[in-house]
């Protein structure tokens, strides 16, 4: 049946109306008959015309079995039967593989054939394919769902370009989807961006600044959600071409994370304009240059992200040395060390605090300060308690906190944690060390009974002072609302025996299930004999409720 939206029309008059009529396309060329459609009338006469072979006569085979055997002997007038025969056969043999050859060449050209014949069938049948009758919109957002395939190796020494989506690769399937590809800017506004160590060997092969230039300019004014690493002490001439080329679009900055090294932080300090669209930093030192002793700080960095009304979210690493910065007073979210941020007094909204020690020098001069809003707080250190006042803390986290190894640290860092919660009057309701903290008689006699109001309990369990912890945990006057244990087995190179006071936290567990809404034991990662040995120790517990992770 013709369709009238693609066909012309011809008109009758009937009254004072006109009748349009579809009429076909003259042009359009008629559907052939296919070649193929007799050839296996050929074929049958083909194969009825191949000539059937001429064998020996069937009387002397008898005398051929014989002599083969040899019950018969092989006498001089046998030859003048056996040579005829033999050339006999000997001469059909080249008729047929003649004829063999003959035939694979044919079957060559026949699945030469069939390939085209496939090839162009699957062109047509991709018309009709349901997901081209997809509005764009439709296939414009199934696009922003797809990953990128996982890169295989890379070469070393070259830049590295990635979109969290994949419209390289969605853009070669056909002319359509490339369309919609290059005329969806949304496709190309999340960009990751890496350039390895400086090597002189090491050449890019392409020029990287208008491959970036065209990539920014497909993503229209959208706003851009960032990833720059550019690794090594110094950058190379490409890498500062395209943190130069991200400059220029900082207006359109809404997620950013950087690496740079001083050449590119200074270059960062030496811009300006507004970010107004920015809601997510993340700032990084390149490691070898954190860990340099030798390094010159740039200039001031202090006012280059000020003027970001709507940044929420931003983290520090490893920038002790290298300057301190200055935030916009709204933000919620902030991991970085004490000096990095020279207006942390300042910041009186925050929620999610995360502090590192990483070496300040002055810290032990900070002033004491109140953050009213802070629920969440991660350390890398006790000691850095001592300066804060956090009224509405209800999640309290040490960090890799690797410098409490003896008894005496242990109790300098349990009156800490007692100051601080006596002087801050918070009701935390989550704590989560993988310390020894737990186990100091001054926070078993001090501090526990001062969290009436804590939940979640997660620690690292000590072979030596488990037995005084857990006893004190029955007592059901202490932590009177925890819900949710964790415990964490110490990794294998300082694993004692007993391995476990299984009877006594059998006992703690039983004792507290009531209350309990889950229990749950970390294992590290070590050898499958010895991990197996372990969890056939803990077996026991899984009668408890105890979840063995």
């Amino acid at each position: 049946m013709w369709s009238s939206k693609y066909l012309p029309t011809v008109e009758h008059e009937a009254g004072d109306k006109y009748l349009y009529y579809p009429v076909p396309y003259k042009g359009l060329p008629t559907t052939p008959s296919p070649g193929a459609a007799d050839a296996s009338s050929y074929v049958d006469a083909f194969i009825h015309s191949i000539p059937k072979p001429a064998f020996p006569p069937d009387e002397v085979y008898p005398l051929v079995t014989d002599i083969l055997r040899a019950t018969r002997p092989l006498l001089d007038t046998d030859h003048d039967w056996i040579l005829p025969n033999i050339a006999l056969l000997e001469g059909q043999l080249l008729s047929y593989e003649t004829l063999i050859d003959r035939l694979c060449t044919v079957i060559e050209e026949l699945m030469g054939y069939r390939h085209a014949i496939q090839i162009v069938s699957q062109r047509f049948s991709s018309i009709l394919a349901p997901i081209r009758r997809l509005p764009s919109d439709v296939l414009r957002s199934v696009f922003q769902e797809t990953q990128p395939r996982q890169s295989r190796r890379l070469m070393d020494g070259w830049p590295i370009i990635k979109f969290k989506q994949d419209p390289l690769t969605l853009g070669q399937v056909c002319g359509s989807w490339r369309d919609i590809v290059l005329s969806s800017p949304e496709l190309w506004s999340h960009i990751n961006i890496m350039f390895p160590i400086l090597r002189g060997n090491n050449p890019s092969p392409c020029t990287f600044r208008p491959v970036l230039k065209t990539i920014l300019s497909l993503s229209s004014q959208l706003a851009l959600d960032i990833q720059f690493r550019s690794n090594g002490d110094t950058s190379s001439g490409e890498a500062i071409e395209a943190f130069s080329l991200l400059l220029e679009e900082r207006h359109r900055w809404k997620s950013v994370s950087l690496k740079l090294p001083l050449d590119l932080l200074e270059q960062l300090r030496a811009s300006s304009g507004k970010l107004p669209c920015l809601e997510s930093l993340t700032l990084m030192a390149p490691r070898l240059l954190a860990n340099h002793s030798g390094t010159v700080p740039p200039a001031d960095v202090s006012n280059v992200f000020t003027d970001a009304p709507s940044l929420r979210k931003v983290k520090l690493h490893n920038f002790i040395g290298l300057g301190s910065f200055a935030f916009p007073c709204q933000i919620t979210h902030l991991a970085t060390s004490f000096t990095a941020v020279h207006n942390l007094h300042t910041l009186s909204l925050l929620k999610d605090l995360h502090l590192e020690e990483r070496h300040d020098g002055d810290i032990d001069f900070l002033p004491h300060i109140t953050f009213p809003e802070v629920r969440r707080l991660s350390l890398s250190s006790p000691k850095l308690l001592r300066h804060l006042c956090l009224p509405s803390l209800e999640d309290l986290t040490f960090d890799n906190c690797g410098t409490i190894v003896t008894d005496a640290h242990v109790d300098v860092a349990a009156a800490i944690l007692t100051d601080f919660i006596r002087s801050s009057r918070c009701s935390l309701m989550s704590l989560t060390t993988m310390t020894s903290i737990v186990y100091a008689p001054n926070f078993i006699q001090e501090t526990l009974p001062m969290l009436e109001s804590l939940t979640s309990l997660e620690f690292q369990i000590d072979n030596n002072l488990q037995d005084i912890f857990y006893h004190t945990l029955m007592s059901p006057i202490l932590l009177p609302n925890l819900q949710h244990l964790a415990m964490r087995l110490p990794p294998p190179e300082i694993w004692g025996k007993p391995l476990l006071a299984l009877d006594t936290l059998s006992t703690l567990l039983d004792l507290r299930r009531p209350h309990l809404r889950s229990v749950r034991f970390d294992c590290p990662i070590i050898s499958g004999v010895r991990a197996t040995g372990i969890l056939n120790t803990l077996e026991p517990l899984r009668q408890l409720g105890v979840d063995l992770s």
